[in-house]
């Protein structure tokens, strides 16, 4: 009785071992498509173009979607925060007065970090570029 028990729980192991594996796969394969925040640490801090002598300190956090994405960015970090920092001071005391300046800078922000991931061949599923906070003086 006890080699009967044994031989049919090996029998349900061997046929339900694959669908296991299956479902463990498809828990794999949802987290890479999970959302993920990547902060840009330490703070932007840049000049930018006015008529007295201005600062900008932006926190900036990126809204990804899967490790792979997040990955790039810390890989390409140096880059993105390069291109940030020159956007950030080409930028003017009326266009950040506004709030459609403000937008337009975080599209802007936006493109710059999709250029950088997909010039160097790099998952780009960035979402959202998110000013944690925003600074002018």
């Amino acid at each position: 009785m006890e080699l009967l028990k044994s031989l049919l729980v090996c029998s349900l192991l061997i046929f339900l071992a694959p669908s296991l594996q299956a479902a463990d796969d498809e828990e794999a394969g949802s987290s890479s498509d999970a959302v993920m925040y990547v902060e840009l640490k330490p703070a932007f801090v840049t000049n930018y173009q006015s008529r007295k002598l201005g600062y900008l300190k932006a926190d900036v956090t990126l809204k990804v979607k899967g490790q792979n994405t997040a990955d790039a960015v810390e890989r390409h970090r140096p880059y993105i925060r390069h291109n940030l920092v020159m956007l950030f001071s080409r930028q003017d005391n009326e266009g950040l007065a506004t709030p459609e300046g403000k937008l337009q800078l975080k599209q802007d922000a936006l493109q710059e970090i999709l250029m950088v991931l997909k010039t160097e061949g790099e998952p780009a599923q960035v979402e959202d570029i998110l000013f944690t906070s925003f600074i002018l003086d």
